[in-house]
């Protein structure tokens, strides 16, 4: 059984993830960065799609 997130879950999980993101880009991993961002994407989506 595969576990659903929560919407607080998915919005931690998104904000985490942005500082993630961001602190990648200040130290330069682009690559890094953008595949954080993907599943950023990912979350955002999925919490559009409950609305």
């Amino acid at each position: 059984m595969e576990h659903r997130m929560s919407d607080a879950e998915l919005r931690k999980a998104i904000r985490v993830l942005r500082e993630r993101a961001d602190d990648a880009r200040h130290r330069g991993n682009d690559d890094d960065a953008n595949g954080i961002e993907r599943t950023i994407r990912t979350y955002q989506e999925e919490m559009t799609q409950r609305l």
